[in-house]
């Protein structure tokens, strides 16, 4: 049991998605009850306590679970046996990347921290980047936008969002990205035409569509917003429909990309 919570609390400590097994109804002799398994993001059983073939007919549903950050029972034959096991997913704190610290960055940074979110700002100018400007934001960086993103970890709990002030920039921070491990979300800021031109150069470096439509471009939720404080709503709020897998004809969607919810 101790190994059990250590590496739940290793896990929990690197802010990093799992799921915790436990047998809830099994065979005395090959599986007893309250054997567990502690799966890591890439479903892999940490604590080795069940049988590894046994592990594996189970890996399907861990992922579900983690993806879906939901408990699930789940019953399989194993050894004419009937195998049931609680699954419960580990879920990290979800952080909010925000790629430039100009002026919608400001409610960005409230907003994230309101709805629980690690905050991070990254910008390469000192004025735009300090923690005097972002004082609620947990980590300020000011460094080059390739240097600073490679040194980031991005994952399922990563939440991108660019707004930097330029179209060199952000490229930059979308090419970086894309070389990473998939976000749960990246979306970029900027007129129909700056995101068609953008594009049209990443094409033609070599990136594939299906990385291209990743991107929820023209960002955020339609609600018609003007304003930096509106259009730091719209963009959390698209967040959230992510996060929480709802649904909504978001900008995508409007300009003929994908729905938000897909």
């Amino acid at each position: 049991m101790n190994k059990t919570y250590s590496l739940l609390n290793t896990l929990l400590q690197a802010n990093q998605a799992g799921a915790v097994g436990t047998v809830i109804s099994g065979h005395p002799e090959i599986c007893p009850p309250g054997t567990k398994f502690v799966a890591d993001h890439d479903e892999q059983d940490l604590l080795q306590e069940m049988d590894p073939d046994l592990f594996h007919g189970f890996r399907e549903e861990i992922a579900g679970v983690i993806k879906a950050r939901t408990p699930k029972v789940v019953e399989i034959m194993w050894q004419e046996a009937m195998i049931r096991v609680f699954i419960d997913p580990i879920v990290p704190q979800a952080h909010l990347l925000i790629l430039g610290g100009g002026h919608i960055a400001l409610p960005l940074v409230s907003l994230g921290k309101l709805l629980g979110y690690q905050v991070t700002v990254i910008d390469d100018r000192l004025s735009f980047a300090n923690p005097g400007r972002f004082p609620q934001a947990d980590q300020v960086i000011c460094e080059d936008f390739q240097r600073a993103i490679r040194n980031q970890v991005i994952d399922l709990s990563t939440y991108v969002i660019v707004v930097t002030r330029g179209h060199r920039h952000d490229r930059t921070c979308l090419e970086e990205i894309f070389a990473k491990t998939p976000a749960a979300y990246t979306g970029m800021i900027g007129s129909r035409r700056k995101i068609t031109a953008l594009f049209e150069e990443l094409r033609a470096s070599g990136w594939e569509e299906d990385m291209l439509n990743r991107v929820y471009t023209p960002i955020g939720l339609d609600i018609g917003a003007q304003t930096p404080e509106e259009i730091a709503v719209s963009i959390m709020a698209e967040i959230i429909m992510v996060n929480r897998q709802g649904y909504s004809l978001g900008l995508k969607m409007k300009n003929g990309g994908k729905s938000g919810g897909q």
